[in-house]
């Protein structure tokens, strides 16, 4: 989502592929019947094997200063991923969280309850149903329609529509479904919030409305509440601001 603003960083940022993500960059596909996942924990292990491995070793290299870690960044509904990571480590593999037009704080604490996420989940991985409300949301116009009413300050440019267009296969379609059938709030994560040892910054667009839901954030023992122009992709609509802000 960050497009050229990632390029030639110092210190570089990773845009991460979760599981079942990036078909499109060579990853491979998630089959639940093949192999299972846990949500969120699967995605948030998949992102630390990543930061261990790969990202603070070269880190370390240049910098020579094994006790800064990373700072996460977490777009929209991916909160609990964020949250996760961050509590589950130290401040030398994970030093500040930063969340994008996030989950409110409410969501993030009452879990769907176990019998609307089996419903929503059946209902996407529906050979009939699931299948054709695929079949309709992935099509270009209805995808440019919600990202117009829902995502995007201005209507959204083309370079998104070819991008979503160029990611959305039948392949692709699982952790999509997993996704959006809740499975990230399947339970509560306001202890962990609630004893985070990182910095969290949390971003909303100026445009908004669901800003003002927000504020219990604040419960944080250590967080800030900023507002960028945009609506709810900033990292997409407002790259700049958002890499900015990073580097503070």
């Amino acid at each position: 989502e960050y497009g050229e603003s990632i390029k030639g960083g110092n210190p570089p940022i990773y845009a991460v592929d979760l599981i079942g993500c990036g078909l499109e960059h060579g990853a491979s596909e998630w089959i639940p019947e093949e192999a299972g996942l846990f949500f969120p924990s699967g995605w948030v292990e998949g992102v630390e094997t990543l930061i261990q491995d790969i990202v603070l070793p070269r880190y370390h290299q240049v910098a020579k200063d094994i006790n800064n870690g990373c700072t996460v960044v977490v777009q929209g509904g991916l909160t609990s991923v964020g949250v996760l990571l961050s509590s589950r480590n130290t401040l030398s593999v994970v030093s500040k969280l930063v969340l994008t037009s996030p989950t409110t704080w409410d969501e993030m604490i009452n879990p769907i309850p176990e019998d609307e996420l089996e419903r929503n989940y059946n209902f996407l991985r529906s050979k009939i149903f699931g299948n054709l409300a695929f079949s309709i949301l992935e099509s270009r116009k209805a995808v440019q329609l919600f990202s117009n009413l829902f995502l995007f300050t201005d209507e959204c440019d083309e370079e998104w529509l070819n991008y979503t267009m160029h990611c959305a296969s039948f392949k692709a379609r699982t952790p999509v479904q997993a996704f959006n059938a809740g499975l990230c709030g399947h339970r509560s994560f306001e202890d962990e919030m609630i004893t985070l040892k990182q910095k969290v910054v949390i971003i909303s667009g100026k445009d908004d409305k669901r800003s003002v839901n927000r504020e219990l954030y604040k419960k944080i023992r250590d967080c800030e509440l900023k507002t960028l122009s945009g609506l709810n992709v900033l990292p997409w609509e407002n790259p700049t601001d958002i890499v900015a802000t990073l580097r503070e």
